[in-house]
């Protein structure tokens, strides 16, 4: 688990991006092209469902990267995050706090990096919840 600050995040900026590049071409035997739009488009039935969780403590923006076995996440993962606040017994609950999500992403080599915040002057401890299809 790695947990950097927006502020320490250093990103190199991708012609029509807002950073780094990310992206991870399909394979032709995996794709296949809407005709509309020509952009790649892959559907199917789910093959696994995981779920996952971390604790950790933080205050203010941060990039907090995850990673799973690859049978687990790839390119192609659906992966759903939410954020709470977790009392003294690490039980989650809603406390004046604010925090957010604001981007996931997946990568082939079982990373999950996750964008968020957490709105408060000091530390708190935080669970990021995630469900992973596949």
């Amino acid at each position: 688990m790695t947990i950097t600050s927006k502020r320490e995040e250093a990103t190199e900026q991708m012609a029509g991006t807002s950073g780094m590049p990310t992206a991870n071409f399909v394979p032709d035997a995996l794709s296949r092209s809407s005709e509309e739009t020509g952009k790649v488009v892959r559907s199917g039935e789910p093959t696994s469902t995981f779920w996952h969780f971390a604790d950790f403590r933080w205050h203010g923006e941060f990039l907090h990267t995850e990673t799973l076995p690859t049978s687990q996440v790839n390119d192609f993962s659906q992966v759903a995050v939410s954020i709470c606040e977790l009392d003294a017994n690490s039980r989650p609950f809603i406390g004046n706090a604010r925090l957010e999500v604001y981007n996931v992403a997946p990568f082939r080599d079982g990373r999950i990096i996750v964008r968020g915040n957490v709105e408060w002057q000091s530390d708190l401890n935080v669970r990021l919840n995630y469900i992973i299809v596949n």
